[in-house]
């Protein structure tokens, strides 16, 4: 029998010797997917990491995917202007209607090139983040990267808003059911983003072009029109009066040049998705950008001239671009399947629309998550190689955001446009200050685009806030310093929990003895036999090991631990589901259990018939990721079972993590060098299964799978990834396997030593 540990695990694993060489750089054991039916029925099968160059974007795609945001303006943006003037100005709106367009093409033109900066400077990503973090520091980079995370939710509602109102456009009768319509979109989108980036291209890559062919075709039935010299005024709807003349004062005109500047929304959406790219990365989104910027200018134009000349008044139930398209094509039977495909292809893009946020809001979220100012899970990709946690996060915040606002795209648009006209004024004035920092070859001609950029974005901001400001801006003015707030208190505390794991002495613990409870099963004589068989092979004498019938005598004995004492607590069950009750028996004993700080659970999958005898080999396997507190309970517990080998092992699941991860450990004092198995799907289960059925193979052994994790509260756990669930399901049916997980209650200081901020630095 091994003799029982006295200390923390990498004295212990020191005087057992057993220091396992790492496996990095030698042959890997097979990895196979992860399982899950419904998973792979819903969004296909688990792609591997190295396929990731696989799922990168052509360039048409990339325009119908990136681009979606601000094509799909075009079906709104005149409409928002004229809604602003035309209770005011009367007839008069459409003759402002045209300079004030012309404005905003001009500012569409000073951020196409000024983008097109961007991408070159920031070849990996150059969003509003990005770059304003390198050139004015985190602080700065939060209110920028919170305006832009806030416009990527305003995005999708607004999007889907137009969407429904596109629909009910055509079909009257959908408009009591618009809300509802609105969230099934959200979530139909948001599985389609989920079933992967390539996927996501040929699933909503059509409604982008049969959108600009739509449009082409309005434009060219405006044209002919003109030319036939039948493009005349509409009169105007039943009920509806115009006024011929009407004050207009310059607030007016800012007011509905700041709610037209909506269709400059999504111009920032390829600097950020730059990686989804096929290399040359950095020059196809320069190429993409340039199209988007053109047909933008172009068809949002359009469609303004064909309103200054046709005087359509939009309505709640009729939106403008609806009734162009039913004055220019007609009433024969042409020219209504025409409006049909109209009416079709604009909800298609307006859905679509909220696509581009799904592509962008992850990244985003990705990179502050990783300075630590969002909860670390949001870095993490999924079985589809996207960030499916960013996603799920994105569809609800977007949902609730409709429940609280309405499907009405008219309220939704106060909210909408401060977001993106904050991203666009910092990312500017960082690319301004980043030409005259470094003054590059060209800067001068760099610096004055930028420059323009930012002043021309920085107008319109405070003119959206000026006059948008009692239409609900006032909450987009709340919103982002709460926003930045909250992320501030995430970073601070992922600070002050990181220096305390990272202290020598947290983590250790001094068990003189090891006592464990075997709950069991009355009527299964053979499971309670095989769990106490497993407690006697771990445990250093007959007196440690307490058999526990009743789960209530078990909560019981929990109190009774004593000083000094690691109590393990053995729930057994055959491989397969259990039955529910004693299921939520065990799960609310192992609950109870892991809120005491020297308390592990075991929880032990057994083969059926199979006994374990004192020759059985026992292995310890700690999962581990850097050698701080937790690594270090860890290994404490491992080695308290009393194994016969124990093994430190790092899942790989981000490569360029691994060197750092590595170089920590050869200077840690743990005592054990751990090895490194990959994970090409991105989750321990496989992979930890792997390297048992590895150690296992030829032999009879009994592997205990040691799995530490913080104790936190409530608000605390959204801040760190579970991997436990992942664990217990991959090791159902592994042979005898024991799951032992042990929580590390966490304790955050009220200062962090300054040689470990300093480090962090």
């Amino acid at each position: 029998m091994p003799s029982r540990p006295g200390d923390s695990g990498g004295e212990q694993g020191r005087r057992q010797g057993v220091s396992s060489p790492p496996t990095h750089g030698t042959e890997a054991p097979a990895i196979p997917p992860p399982s899950g039916r419904l998973r792979r029925l819903l969004l296909g099968p688990p792609l591997p990491t190295h396929k990731e160059s696989e799922e990168r974007l052509s360039n048409p795609m990339a325009l119908a995917i990136l681009s979606s945001d601000a094509l799909s303006s075009v079906a709104y943006a005149t409409e928002e202007m004229l809604r602003i003037l035309l209770p005011v100005a009367g007839l008069a709106a459409f003759t402002l209607s045209l300079p004030i367009g012309g404005a905003i093409i001009i500012l569409l033109l000073l951020l196409m090139f000024s983008y097109r900066q961007t991408i070159q400077a920031y070849p990996n990503a150059g969003g509003a983040y990005i770059v304003t973090k390198d050139n004015f520091g985190l602080l700065p980079a939060q209110f920028a990267g919170v305006s832009l995370l806030l416009d990527y939710i305003m995005t999708v509602a607004v999007s889907i808003a137009a969407a429904v109102a596109a629909m009910y456009s055509y079909f009257p009768a959908l408009y009591p059911f618009r809300l509802l319509i609105a969230i099934a979109l959200i979530w139909m989108v948001t599985w389609g983003n989920l079933r992967g980036v390539r996927a996501t291209g040929k699933l909503f890559a059509a409604p982008t072009y049969v959108f600009l062919a739509s449009i082409g075709s309005l434009v060219a039935a405006g044209v002919w029109a003109a030319l036939r010299g039948h493009l005349h005024a509409l009169p105007p709807p039943p009920g509806a009066t115009l006024r011929t003349t009407g004050a207009v004062g310059w607030l007016l005109i800012l007011h509905a040049y700041a709610s037209g500047t909506t269709a400059l929304t999504g111009v920032e959406a390829i600097s950020n998705g730059i990686s989804v790219f096929r290399p040359v990365e950095w020059r196809n989104a320069r190429k993409v950008l340039m199209w988007m910027g053109t047909i933008l200018a172009l068809s949002f134009g359009s469609i303004t001239v064909l309103a200054w000349k046709l005087h359509p008044v939009p309505t709640d139930r009729k939106t403008l671009v609806s009734e162009v398209g039913a004055a220019l094509f007609g009433p024969g039977m042409a020219g209504r399947i025409a409006l049909l495909v109209l009416q079709v292809a604009t909800t298609g893009i307006l859905v679509l629309a909220a696509n581009t946020s799904f592509s962008d809001f992850p990244r985003l979220a990705r990179f502050h998550a990783g300075d630590g100012y969002l909860p670390r899970p949001l870095m993490r990709r999924g079985s589809r190689l996207v960030f499916s946690t960013g996603i799920l996060a994105l569809a609800t915040l977007a949902t609730v955001v409709l429940l609280v606002v309405g499907a009405d795209v008219h309220r939704l648009i106060p909210l909408y446009a401060v977001g993106v006209f904050a991203s666009f004024t910092f990312s500017q004035a960082g690319m301004t200050r980043r030409h005259w920092r470094l003054r590059e070859p060209g800067w001068r001609h760099g610096l004055a685009i930028n420059a323009a950029g930012s002043v021309g974005s920085g107008l319109a901001l405070v003119a959206i806030l000026v006059t948008k400001f009692t239409h609900g801006a006032w909450v987009v003015a709340i919103v982002v310093p709460a926003g930045v707030g909250l992320f501030v208190g995430i970073h601070r505390h992922y600070e002050r929990a990181d220096a305390w794991l990272s202290a020598p002495g947290t983590g250790r613990a001094v068990w003189r003895r090891l006592r464990i409870l075997v709950t069991g099963n009355r009527h299964d004589v053979a499971l309670a036999d095989a769990a106490v068989s497993y407690a006697r092979r771990m445990a250093a004498s007959e007196e440690a090991v307490e058999q526990v019938v009743g789960r209530l005598e078990a909560r019981g004995l929990l109190d009774h631990a004593g000083e000094g004492t690691l109590t393990l607590l053995v729930l057994p069950h055959w491989p397969g589901s259990p039955a529910a009750v004693p299921w939520l028996a065990d799960q609310t004993l192992r609950w109870k259990a892991l809120r005491r700080p020297d308390t592990a659970v075991a929880s032990l999958t057994l083969e059926r018939g199979g006994r374990i005898s004192e020759g059985d080999r026992h292995i310890a396997v700690v999962v581990v990721g850097r050698p701080d507190g937790l690594a270090r309970r860890g290994l404490a517990v491992a080695n308290a079972l009393g194994p016969d080998e124990v093994h430190a092992l790092y899942v790989e699941v981000e490569p360029d993590e691994t060197g750092g991860v590595l170089e920590e450990w050869s200077h840690s004092d743990l005592g054990i060098e751990p090895e490194v198995v990959p994970a090409p799907y991105r989750e321990l289960g496989s992979p930890v299964r792997a390297r048992i059925e590895e150690l296992r193979r030829g032999t009879h052994a009994v592997v205990s799978v040691v799995a530490p994790r913080l104790a936190l509260r409530w608000w605390q756990r959204p801040l760190y990834e579970n991997s436990t669930r992942a664990l217990r399901k991959a090791l159902a049916g592994a042979g005898t396997t024991a799951l032992v997980e042990s929580r590390l209650p966490l304790a955050i200081p009220e200062a962090i030593p300054e040689e470990v901020r300093s480090s962090q630095r």
